[in-house]
């Protein structure tokens, strides 16, 4: 085979085709869409050409069944909204406000922002917890290790030969008795317990009482206080600049929050005094759970009329604050979890050598 068609067939023009459908996968396709929609391509005629380009199986075969509904006279919004697991309850109403108001190259173009702003804010979490995780994974397992394999030995070679134990050996043997006899009875709870949690949390309690109790704990409570923020104002302004009124906006953003039943709950009692002529930012005083910035800079934008405006302005501005939030915070956790490392490794070893240094010391 010649060099040159050696090098087009093996050349990396496009990515190996994957299974799973990433938010990587969704965004490029949002990307692709609204470029072609801004240019003057037809919707249908976009879609068809976003979803050849899709390197997600799964998204691609979702994408060619949303194309065939819309071909046949489905709207985009309505197509969609049957694949939840893709397309966020928030996307969806930002499409449907697109095809009402004829704005969807303008509505596409937010979205994509938006999705890539909440892909970025996940990435920086993620990396900011990798460390600490990784650190608590490596301080458990070597604790449990030591207790399960190394202790033991040690503790047979004590008994053999009749020494008396200190109280911290006895107790580090005694811990390892009990991981060696019920360690799996262990392993097995602790997966029952996580598994019966993240059931749990998808209930209407689980999530009502879970979410209201970390509400209250430092760093962890502002963190959420911070994020409700940020989802609030960064979605106010996407569906307001699109042109949707203000009560459906509303409930719109009620719906956003439909996995938080207490920010849900305090959005349909505010929804409810919009409808009754009450000014927004009083409304959100009056629940308690929205920062008294946040309400303020909504009454400027009510009293200027550029609530749009002034709501896309501070978005940018709680999400930095929960982000130096994160940072902070995993700063904070990493040297304790050094000493707890630290503290433990060094508990055990004394508590494995104390006696033999008692035993050196006692032979003459």
């Amino acid at each position: 085979m010649p060099f040159e068609e050696w090098v087009v067939a093996h050349a990396r023009v496009a990515k190996r085709p994957h299974k799973a459908a990433k938010l990587e996968d969704t965004l490029t396709f949002f990307h692709q869409l609204s470029t072609l929609v801004s240019s003057g391509t037809p919707l249908l005629q976009a879609l068809k050409i976003a979803s050849t380009q899709c390197e997600s199986t799964r998204l691609r075969t979702i994408l060619e069944l949303i194309t065939a509904k819309v071909s046949a006279g489905s709207t985009f919004h309505a197509a969609a909204a049957a694949y939840p697991q893709i397309f966020e309850f928030q996307w969806i109403e930002a499409i449907r406000t697109g095809e009402v108001t004829g704005k969807m190259a303008q509505v596409l173009v937010e979205l994509n922002k938006q999705i890539r702003d909440s892909r970025e804010t996940k990435r920086k979490v993620k990396a900011s917890l990798m460390y600490p995780c990784i650190l608590i994974c490596v301080a458990v397992i070597a604790v449990t290790v030591m207790l399960w394999m190394v202790v033991p030995t040690f503790a047979k070679m004590f008994n053999d030969m009749g020494a008396k134990l200190p109280a911290i050996t006895q107790y580090v043997v005694d811990a390892s008795d009990f991981i060696v006899a019920y360690g799996l009875y262990i392993v097995v709870a602790v997966v029952i317990i996580i598994v019966a949690f993240k059931k749990f949390m998808k209930t209407e309690p689980g999530r009502r009482y879970v979410g209201g109790a970390l509400m209250v704990l430092p760093s962890v409570g502002e963190l959420m206080v911070q994020l409700a923020m940020y989802k609030f104002a960064s979605n106010l302004s996407l569906l307001l600049k699109s042109g949707v009124p203000m009560l459906e906006t509303m409930n719109t953003v009620k719906g956003i929050f439909q996995n938080d039943p207490l920010y849900r709950d305090a959005l349909e009692r505010v929804s409810a005094r919009v409808a009754s002529g009450k000014a927004l930012y009083l409304s959100l005083q009056e629940t308690g759970l929205f920062l008294p910035m946040l309400t303020s800079m909504v009454q400027v934008g009510e009293e200027s009329g550029q609530l749009a405006l002034v709501m896309e302005q501070i978005a940018p501005f709680y999400k930095e604050k929960m982000e130096t939030m994160i940072l902070k915070v995993t700063k904070m956790l990493e040297p304790i979890i050094i000493m707890f490392m630290g503290t433990s490794i060094a508990g055990l070893m004394l508590a494995i050598y104390m006696p033999m240094f008692e035993m050196a010391g006692n032979v003459k």
